[in-house]
């Protein structure tokens, strides 16, 4: 090294100092004492040219530190956002200059996702049980366009590669706290990237799974602000807005199908997110009926979207649909569901008997298949309950007031979930077998409204012990994966010692 007191010329050199590029400062690269760290009263070193060179062509070099050093650079032009929100009209005749001044990636973001082995690893766990119930990152492009040691320049690809990382770790077990290192380091990033005017479907993709992993492990009210930030940034994009500018070129159908597939992802949450208090005001329109469902997983997966044979809301369900775009309806009823539980004259309505047959007949739809999806169902099985959760009210008396016909067929619903249940999970035990990382956290609210109905009742038959028994070990297994299983039972318990107050 070479310290102030062995130099006297006030003339530049060529390094920055190790100080400033530590800090990811501007250096002017004075000597003795840079002006940076005249100010701030740091010590200022520079390193020799033999240093340098050892340390840009060592050994120990790792690829996620190949990059060019942060200048600090001043940048005064006016970013591609901005033009968008403030003037859009000026990008139509396509002479607007905006160049795009990547954030700097810092080197220990790129150290969490390891080398090349770890973050192909980490994206194979994902495609291989995430993406099975909720397929909203093409499968196809990402192999094809993030897996390249260039990635480590473009924050938006980090900060996805990241985000996988976070959804694809099972949470600590002892402490149990989903709210690790890990996911304040995302969470903090991803701020970081969303500040710096990037506008990409990588950034999105990353907020939904950031938002997925938070409802998840019961991380709230992360969850419910993080779904609607995705919310607002899908429409920033240009996603499912009508008559506006799109702000992203896209060429290919397969982006065309990522599109959708994301903005009906975060459609997806951003009602299952309210599912146990209804009431919230979305921060996703209701979907339209013309508005197109996803297209077939499979074929997606490979590339290949072929338009004529789409379906919309309006299309009658069939076994040609694929399991993301029935999740999809199920998620646009379970908005309907919460609209018209937390609506003044529900208890009063005869909506819910409509709800009721549309939800049974996509629930019978689900079940003929040649393969039921156990994670499709249970989520519809979810939105059958949440229609019947009860929600007393007061009448203009004040007086507490319940539809005896809708309680009593209530206790019908939930009388043939739990012989469903107890036909599958008790004498199938259908959690036997099955890896817990292949799971979702749809089935958790049905699992839970089911015990405590059964313990609420004060019935004690071998039936519903068995019932309440074998759930009690469902959620055990799936803590594994999502907290908010252990935290259900927490909330069991609850119930469990009100009840036995006098």
């Amino acid at each position: 090294m070479e310290t102030p007191s062995s130099q006297s010329s006030f003339e530049p050199v060529r390094q920055v100092c190790t100080s400033c590029k530590a800090r990811k400062r501007k250096c002017d690269k004075a000597l003795p004492k840079c002006s940076s760290c005249t100010k701030k009263n740091l010590s200022c070193e520079y390193l020799t040219p033999e240093q340098s060179r050892n340390s840009l062509s060592g050994p120990n070099r790792l690829w996620y530190d190949l990059q060019g050093e942060d200048e600090g650079v001043d940048v005064q032009t006016i970013d591609l956002p901005t033009i968008l929100f403030l003037d859009p009209s000026l990008l139509r005749y396509g002479q607007v200059e905006t160049p795009q001044i990547a954030p700097h990636v810092p080197a220990h973001i790129l150290h969490l996702l390891g080398d090349m082995d770890e973050i192909r690893a980490t994206a194979s766990t994902f495609f291989a049980h995430i993406h099975l119930w909720m397929p909203f990152i093409s499968k196809k492009r990402f192999h094809a366009h993030y897996l390249r040691t260039t990635f480590q320049f473009q924050p938006d690809i980090v900060l996805l590669l990241l985000s996988l990382k976070l959804i694809t770790t099972l949470p600590p077990t002892d402490p149990q706290n989903p709210r690790t290192s890990l996911y304040h380091t995302v969470k903090h990033f991803y701020l970081e990237v969303e500040s710096s005017s990037t506008l990409s479907i990588q950034v999105l993709q990353a907020g939904v799974l950031l938002a997925l992993y938070e409802l998840g492990h019961a991380i709230y009210p992360a969850a419910f602000l993080s779904i609607g930030a995705c919310a607002r940034y899908a429409h920033a994009l240009g996603i499912n807005v009508r008559g506006n500018l799109n702000t992203l070129r896209v060429l290919t159908l397969v982006e065309v199908e990522e599109r959708r597939r994301v903005w009906w992802a975060i459609v997806i949450l951003d009602r299952f997110v309210s599912i146990g208090c209804p009431g919230r005001p979305f921060a996703t329109a209701d979907p339209r009926l013309d508005d197109l469902l996803p297209a077939d997983d499979t074929l997606w997966d490979q590339g290949i979207v072929r338009s004529y044979e789409s379906f919309t809301l309006l299309s009658p369900m069939t076994s040609h649909m694929s399991s993301f775009a029935l999740l999809c309806q199920a998620a646009r009823l379970l908005g309907q569901v919460l609209h018209h539980v937390s609506h003044d004259s529900a208890t009063h309505s005869d909506v819910w008997m409509q709800l009721d047959r549309t939800l049974q007949s996509m629930l019978t739809a689900s079940l003929e298949v040649e393969s039921p999806d156990t994670d499709q169902i249970t989520f519809i099985y979810s939105a059958l309950i949440a229609l019947y959760t009860p929600t007393p009210r007061l009448s203009t008396d004040g007086i507490t007031t319940v539809d005896d016909n809708r309680s009593q067929r209530a206790r019908v619903v939930m009388q043939q979930i739990s012989e469903k249940i107890s036909s599958n999970l008790v004498v199938k035990k259908c959690f036997s077998g099955r890896n817990h990382e292949d799971m979702s956290p749809w089935g958790l609210y049905m699992a839970y409204r089911v015990c405590a109905f059964h313990m609420g009742s004060g019935r004690e038959d071998p039936t519903s012990l068995e019932v309440v028994k074998g759930l009690n070990e469902g959620f055990h297994i799936i803590d594994y994966r999502w907290n908010a299983a252990g935290v259900y039972l927490q909330l069991l318990e609850a119930q469990e010692v009100m009840k036995s107050i006098p």
